[in-house]
């Protein structure tokens, strides 16, 4: 039986040493980091659905335009026509003739279909600060308007050919500037644009040329490179998903780890008590005021004077700063104050602060 109660006794002394709030911060901690942990875990787990969008087609969508400007009858060309990218006299020149194209096409075929509309825009404007375009009016000439028929097809393209003629539009600023009372400045600009709706999306498109109605004797038509438009066709799926492992196993080792500051602090460590416990408060006492007291070897005759009990360590510090004493402690075990006792000396009194477990 003696032997018995010594090796509980020695186990006992194993223990870690807590004090109590550390232990029950400690069990608290493991039961809150384990109960959430086992509902993180009982959510990742199970099979689930998720929308899923699946690249089910792509398109592509090219549109651009082509022209050449007609020559009047004249001894210095040869040709009916001017090409491209030239610099074209007004005295022998007319119409252009323009070709707009716009192509679509998709990886599978699907429903395609659409509209489009061929405009002239008339711009005029006056020149404001930093050399900025002010606008003061714009008129549209519808010219033509088509449709893309509906059908089941991979490729649909649109092909239209017209004739512009500078004089024409050219009368039309003027009868506009004649109203005004006043000139402007001209843009004036020949414009394809519309839509092709894809399997029910709509997919807009639009190209312009840019040509000169002024009164220069030479001009210049503007065009930008094809405008192209792609993408992916996209459609949302649920599909079902059977969690991996990797998933889930953070949750698993934060059990693990819950489960082990549990067991470590019920069977690994006990309560902090008696003197043990004293010292670990006098020492975390000192470590935070020990800066301002006086160690002393022992205290002179207070036999004379009344004794005062101060209710905290701040309270006996505000107060050696309010009578301006020291305050002083006598050395014991571990060189923490003897008796867990504080001191102040005045005159007439000992103010003293005593650590209670």
């Amino acid at each position: 039986m003696k032997k018995i109660i010594k090796e509980n006794s020695k186990k006992t002394k194993e223990d870690i040493k807590l004090t109590k709030n550390t232990r029950i911060f400690l069990y608290t901690l493991g039961v809150i980091l384990c109960l959430i942990s086992l509902i993180l875990l009982f959510i990742n787990i199970r099979p689930h659905t998720e929308t899923e969008e699946v690249v089910v087609n792509s398109y592509n969508i090219t549109t651009g335009a082509s022209y050449r400007v007609h020559l009047k009858e004249n001894n210095v060309f040869e040709e009916e026509f001017l090409e491209e990218g030239r610099v074209y006299p007004s005295a022998i020149t007319d119409f252009i003739n323009i070709d707009f194209k716009s192509e679509l096409a998709v990886t599978n075929a699907l429903s395609i279909s659409g509209d489009y509309i061929i405009q002239a825009v008339l711009e005029g404007y006056q020149t404001g600060k930093d050399e900025e375009k002010v606008p003061v009016y714009e008129k549209i000439y519808p010219i033509v308007e088509g449709r893309v028929m509906e059908s089941v097809t991979s490729s649909a393209s649109i092909n239209e050919s017209l004739s512009i003629d500078r004089a024409e539009y050219r009368n039309y600023a003027q009868e506009i500037e004649n109203a005004l009372g006043g000139e402007t400045g001209k843009d004036f600009y020949v414009e394809l644009s519309g839509k092709y709706i894809v399997d029910g999306e709509e997919k807009t498109f639009s190209y312009r040329i840019d040509i000169p109605i002024n009164n220069d004797k030479f001009y210049e038509i503007r065009k930008a490179e094809p405008g192209t438009d792609s993408g992916d066709i996209k459609e949302s799926n649920l599909v079902n998903v059977i969690p991996t492992f990797s998933s889930y196993a953070i949750f698993i080792l934060l059990i693990f780890v819950s489960a082990g500051i549990l067991v470590f602090v019920r069977f690994f460590t006990s309560n902090m008590e008696g003197k043990e416990l004293e010292q670990k408060k006098l020492s975390e006492l000192m470590r935070k005021y020990g800066s301002r007291m006086v160690c002393i070897e022992n205290l002179p005759d207070i036999s004379q004077k009344s004794e005062i009990r101060v209710k905290s360590i701040i309270d006996l510090i505000e107060l050696a700063d309010e009578i301006r004493e020291p305050v002083l402690y006598i050395e014991g075990e571990k060189e923490l104050p003897k008796d867990g006792k504080i001191y102040i000396l005045s005159k007439d009194y000992i103010y003293f602060f005593e650590s209670n477990v």
